[in-house]
C-alpha cells in the first residue's frame, strides 16, 4: 500500500510539472517530458521510507531482510524482558530481569553507533537474548497461573538461579562487542604511560 502512495504522489507532481513547463511555460515536450521523469524517479526514492528497528536503521547493512528479521525479535524479546521488570511480583526477579532489561537496552543504543557490528550481535540475538526472553514470558505465566504445585515452584525456583548467570553472560556479551573499543584503550593508556615514564626520567636525569 505505502508503494502505490508513493507512485501516485511522484506521478501527480511529474504530471503537474509537464502541464507547466510544457503549457504553462510551452516548452519543447521531450525537455518536459525528460524533466517530469527526472522528478517522478527523484520523488519516488525521496518518499521511500527508512527501515529501522529499535532505532537502528537498516539501510546499507548487508544481508538486510535477515538482519531486519533478527533485530525485530530482538524487539519483541526486550519489550517482554521490559515486561517482566513490571510486572513479575517477586522483587528479586522482577530486579534481575529489570537488569537483563538495561543491559540489552544499552547494546542496542550501542548498535546504533556501530551499525557495522549488527551482524557480530547475532548469537547475543538467537541465544542469550531469546533465552531470557524465553524464560522470564515462562515465568510470568506460571505467577499469573497462580499454582504453588511442586512442579511449578521448581521451575520457579530454577529460573530464578539462573538469572544471575544470565546477566553476567549478557555483560560479557556486550563486552566482547567492544573489544575493538578496550583494546584500543589500552594501547592509549600504555602509550600515555610510557610518555609520563620517559618524562619522569627525564627530569630525574636533570
Amino acid at each position: 500500500m505505502r508503494e502505490i502512495t508513493r507512485a501516485l504522489l511522484s506521478l501527480c507532481a511529474a504530471a503537474g510539472l509537464f502541464l507547466a513547463l510544457f503549457l504553462a511555460l510551452q516548452w519543447n515536450p521531450f525537455v518536459s517530458l525528460a524533466f517530469s521523469v527526472g522528478v517522478y524517479f527523484g520523488l519516488f526514492l525521496l518518499l521511500k521510507p527508512s527501515r529501522k528497528i529499535g532505532g537502528i536503521s537498516l539501510e546499507g547493512l548487508r544481508d538486510g531482510e535477515e538482519l531486519q528479521a533478527l533485530l525485530q525479535g530482538a524487539q519483541e524479546d526486550l519489550e517482554t524482558l521490559e515486561r517482566a521488570g513490571k510486572e513479575i511480583s517477586k522483587a528479586p526477579v522482577a530486579e534481575q530481569a529489570q537488569r537483563l532489561f538495561s543491559t540489552a537496552q544499552r547494546l542496542m543504543a550501542y548498535l546504533k553507533k556501530n551499525r557495522e557490528k549488527i551482524p557480530q550481535a547475532r548469537r547475543f540475538f538467537l541465544y542469550y537474548l531469546d533465552t531470557a526472553a524465553r524464560l522470564l514470558g515462562r515465568y510470568m505465566e506460571l505467577e499469573n497461573l497462580g499454582l504453588h504445585t511442586q512442579e511449578v515452584l521448581e521451575v520457579q525456583r530454577k529460573t530464578e538461579s539462573v538469572l544471575p548467570v544470565l546477566n553476567q553472560a549478557f555483560e560479557r556479551q556486550f563486552t566482547q562487542l567492544m573489544a575493538g573499543e578496550l583494546l584500543d584503550t589500552e594501547v592509549d593508556i600504555q602509550v600515555l604511560e610510557q610518555e609520563l615514564e620517559g618524562s619522569t626520567l627525564k627530569k630525574e636525569a636533570q
